[in-house]
């Protein structure tokens, strides 16, 4: 038929046009050289463009536009002998081809306009500076916020003071020291070898020593069972009850006595006696009970910091809001907020790391500074009971600083910040995965959790804050344990949304072959190559 069209004469119709050219192709070569196979997409290489190569200004928009002078459809339907399917076929290839080169000489573009035009990065030194110093600021003010808390809720406050100290009377080394003070107050009052030698007979002076040494056990047995009664337990917490005034004053008033807080045992005294005489200890019942002291809390080295204690008193209820207010600034003014919350939580992490060696220390110089005569292991034990909650409170403080810091940089740009977040997105979407292979029907929480993702995650986060805030005072451990439950919801949250969305997305999809098959019944026979084109891609 090709050949038969080539040997047709025209009767020199000069009017008569050829069809797209192909009169001049068939004239020029024979049908036969010309097979569809001859374009062949492998000769076109996208490899051998390479945006890396590109030089500014060294892509010209001639050069760019020429990619795209490729044959047209127009001109391969005039090749004799291709049938409609081989024509399908290389029109699919060419297509791809055509849209392979658009897409790299946009890259070319984006590239060669992107090293000519890109402006350089404004400096940030003023904004960098301003935040450093407002986060210094605020991390030298953490430690200042938890003691004048503690100053707070501890010292000041007389029932929570009370409550922290109460526990004491049962400490072995502060009962020791009640007993040794209210025994030395009696053989103040009373000479018991005197007096034992006074009612023996004069051939039997040399049992004075032994009566009196098994009289003074006694006593001490019996002050034993007192000093660990009940009844003492409650003489102890009145006593403390009025103690709290000094404690106070030793800590935030300059008034002379200096480092010195003492709880009365007069009472304890007195209930001590009554049980002696009711055991028939002789000599002890008719001696009057003079007033006794107790010093739990005595060291001049205390004088020195009354001033800065009493500051610390007075700005409780503001110092910890400013602290954060300072912090928060510091983050918000920095030019990248993620490092500002990277350096505001070292900060913090720094300074309550800071609070809790100036602790120790302190500890360790305020038993040093006892005076001689002073028991040492009954100030350590009130020291460390008066200052649990400072202590608790800085690891406390330390703990939630952490957190902080880590969820900073696991969010962050950094490879191993990545590569964390691509394994537990891995982990998350093979749990999600699970979740549908097991065939349990959540009916519609997956679908309800997929939609309200981010508010979720948002709720969670408030949830746990809530929490912390609602335990008045939390412990390290406290916040740990909120941290990973918030973090035991979000990982539930993030499986039961991707379950959703996977179902979400599964259901979409013949939906949108139901509206492509539409398509190409409405498109006819105009628009039946693109179709046919797009389904081979499909395929």
């Amino acid at each position: 038929m090709a050949g038969n069209d080539a040997s047709t004469p025209t009767g020199g119709n000069d009017d008569a046009a050829p069809d797209d050219g192909a009169a001049e192709v068939e004239a020029e070569q024979p049908t036969a050289s010309v097979e569809p196979a001859s374009v062949e997409p492998a000769s076109v290489e996208p490899a051998s463009v390479e945006p890396a190569s590109v030089e500014p200004g060294s892509v010209d928009s001639a050069a760019v536009d020429s990619a795209a002078d490729e044959p047209t459809v127009e001109a391969l339907d005039a090749v004799p002998g291709t049938d409609e399917l081989d024509a399908v076929e290389v029109r699919n290839e060419l297509a791809e081809l055509k849209a392979e080169n658009a897409r790299l000489a946009g890259e070319l573009q984006q590239v060669a306009a992107g090293a000519v035009t890109a402006p350089a990065k404004p400096r940030q030194r003023g904004r960098w500076f301003v935040s450093w110093a407002l986060i210094v600021v605020g991390s030298l003010l953490v430690p200042v916020s938890v003691m004048s808390i503690w100053i707070n809720r501890t010292i000041t406050d007389t029932d929570r003071y009370v409550e922290t100290v109460a526990p004491l009377i049962r400490d072995k080394d502060i009962q020791a020291a009640i007993e040794k003070r209210l025994q030395e107050a009696l053989y103040q009052r009373v000479d018991l070898e005197s007096e034992v030698q006074q009612v023996l007979p004069e051939r039997a002076a040399l049992l004075a020593a032994p009566i009196t040494a098994g009289l003074k056990n006694l006593i001490s047995e019996i002050v034993n069972r007192v000093v660990t009664s009940d009844k003492v337990a409650q003489l102890w917490v009145d006593a403390n009850r009025i103690a709290q005034k000094q404690v106070v004053d030793v800590l935030t008033v300059s008034n002379g006595q200096k480092g010195v807080v003492t709880i009365d045992l007069t009472a304890t005294l007195k209930e001590a006696q009554q049980q002696l005489a009711a055991a028939g200890v002789p000599f002890i019942g008719n001696v009057s009970v003079p007033e006794v002291k107790l010093d739990v809390l005595q060291s001049d080295a205390l004088g020195k910091v009354q001033t800065a204690f009493g500051i610390f008193d007075k700005l409780a209820m503001i110092l910890p809001w400013l602290t954060l207010a300072i912090l928060g600034a510091g983050i918000a003014v920095a030019p990248d907020r993620r490092k500002g919350l990277v350096r505001a939580s070292s900060g913090w992490v720094i300074a309550s790391a800071l609070l809790l060696v100036t602790i120790a220390i302190g500890r360790v110089m305020y038993l040093d500074a006892l005076p001689s005569g002073a028991s040492i292991p009954a100030n350590t034990a009130f020291f460390n009971t008066i200052s649990r909650f400072l202590r608790g409170s800085g690891r406390m403080v330390l703990v939630l600083g952490l957190v902080m810091l880590v969820v900073a940089l696991v969010t962050g740009p950094s490879a191993p910040a990545v590569r964390l977040r691509l394994v537990v997105s891995r982990l998350f979407g093979a749990a999600s995965s699970g979740v549908d292979r097991t065939g349990v029907d959540l009916g519609p929480v997956p679908a309800f959790v997929g939609r309200n993702l981010m508010l979720l995650r948002a709720a969670v986060g408030i949830g746990a804050l809530v929490v912390f805030l609602l335990l008045g005072q939390p412990s390290a451990g406290a916040v740990l344990w909120i941290v990973l439950g918030a973090l035991v919801v979000l990982a539930v949250v993030e499986v039961l949304g991707r379950a959703g969305l996977a179902a979400a997305a599964a259901t979409a999809a013949p939906a949108a072959v139901g509206s492509s098959s539409a398509g190409d019944e409405l498109s006819g026979n105009g628009g039946g190559d693109v179709v046919a084109a797009h389904a081979v891609e499909q395929s």
